[in-house]
């Protein structure tokens, strides 16, 4: 892996740069949930009804 010298950029690069490292290591050392219970959820089709056509007039009565 190459080396990066920070020190060749201005400071605000460097703040930038840093910052930008920062969301990366937050995005992709994201720690795996303690259950499975979020992924079944998903996972698990959900039974709806048909939805209803209504006309704006039955929606003004109701």
């Amino acid at each position: 892996m190459q080396n990066i010298e920070l020190s060749k950029l201005p400071l605000q690069a460097q703040t930038e740069l840093l910052d930008f490292y920062e969301f990366l290591l937050q995005k992709y050392t994201k720690t795996q949930p303690k259950n499975n219970q979020f992924e079944q959820f998903l996972s698990t089709p959900i039974e709806v009804q048909q939805a209803q056509n209504w006309t704006r007039e039955e929606l003004h009565e109701r």
